[in-house]
């Protein structure tokens, strides 16, 4: 290697490749280009003076130094987290959980006491953000993530589904009338999320039709504003299903289809698995998207029941 500077960044892209597999899923991991991560890559054996993976139909192995540069280079991940948390000053009991705004604001939020009233020590730390968090790099503890964690050194499980359904506003229905199907829909106000670049192959067919039905009469990154300019009357939005359970200013139009249907994951880092609060935390966010205790997580679509927002309590929900 002589005098070359080793590139810390080219490290991180070669652990993520040998972790997912291959240069595509690495890619899509690291929210960057194919030729970004295959640059790299080249790069860093170029500076290393070493192969570190063998090329064949079958897809990437690691060689011999390859594999001693993957355990060197985990060493130093886990020593760059052990930096970060004494840097945070982060106690076993603080845990930052990682969200879409909605869920975050709307779901975990609302469930919290009963995660509190059990476990008053735990000390929560909600972050939101638009993309998926990188939890090897210490973005969070945990998070809810609508990609499936493919990095070796991150736990996950599915949590369920999410099914998109159409809602609007008692007030809304009674100057606009009530769609009964899609094709009713042409003439209604159009409210829409935008920025949903995940699980794109079910959603690329919903948001055609979607597009091609009703006009674009707002569109936000928000789910806050969607959810407020839906309930104060504004026009027609496509949320969760389980919007219903706790938004009575919302009614859902059950006799619709939901335009899509998405998966979503709980992944969190090996840190969560050493201390009592974490596993409460953990247990806790099973329990809040438990299918049985909840059906709108359901891998099959169940409709909201029609007076269901009629008896739930005051709030908001949205992912």
């Amino acid at each position: 290697m002589g005098g070359a500077k080793l590139d810390w960044d080219r490290l991180k892209v070669f652990q993520t490749v040998a972790d997912t597999g291959s240069i595509n899923a690495a890619a899509k991991s690291l929210c960057c280009s194919y030729g970004k991560v295959s640059k790299d890559l080249e790069e860093l054996e170029r500076t290393l003076g070493h192969q570190l993976f063998e090329r064949s139909n079958r897809g990437l192995g690691l060689t011999v130094v390859g594999q001693d540069i993957l355990r060197s280079a985990r060493t130093m991940s886990d020593s760059v987290q052990t930096i970060i948390d004494c840097a945070n000053d982060r106690s076993p009991n603080h845990i930052v959980i990682c969200a879409r705004d909605g869920i975050a604001t709307y779901w975990l939020a609302r469930h919290l006491p009963e995660l509190l009233s059990a476990h008053p020590n735990v000390r929560i730390f909600f972050k939101t953000l638009p993309t998926t968090p990188n939890l090897a790099e210490g973005e969070a503890d945990i998070a809810i993530q609508f990609e499936q964690p493919s990095a070796a050194n991150v736990v996950s499980r599915q949590l369920g589904w999410l099914h998109y359904i159409l809602y609007g506003s008692p007030s809304y229905f009674s100057r606009h009338g009530e769609p009964k199907a899609m094709s009713d829909l042409q003439a209604h106000a159009c409210l829409r999320l935008s920025g949903e670049e995940y699980q794109s192959e079910r959603w690329r067919p919903a948001a055609a039709a979607w597009g091609a039905i009703l006009p674009n009469t707002m569109e936000t990154n928000t789910s806050t504003i969607l959810m407020e300019a839906c309930a104060s009357g504004a026009g027609i939005a496509a949320m969760p299903s389980y919007v219903s359970e706790c938004e009575p200013r919302l009614k859902p139009l059950i006799d619709i289809k939901p335009l899509a249907s998405v998966a979503f994951w709980l992944a969190y880092t090996e840190r969560m698995r050493n201390t009592k609060s974490s596993e409460a935390v953990l247990d806790w966010i099973r329990a809040c998207f438990d299918p049985k205790r909840h059906a709108c997580f359901r891998e099959v679509y169940v409709p909201p029941e029609p007076d269901f927002c009629k008896e739930a309590g005051s709030g908001r929900l949205m992912l």
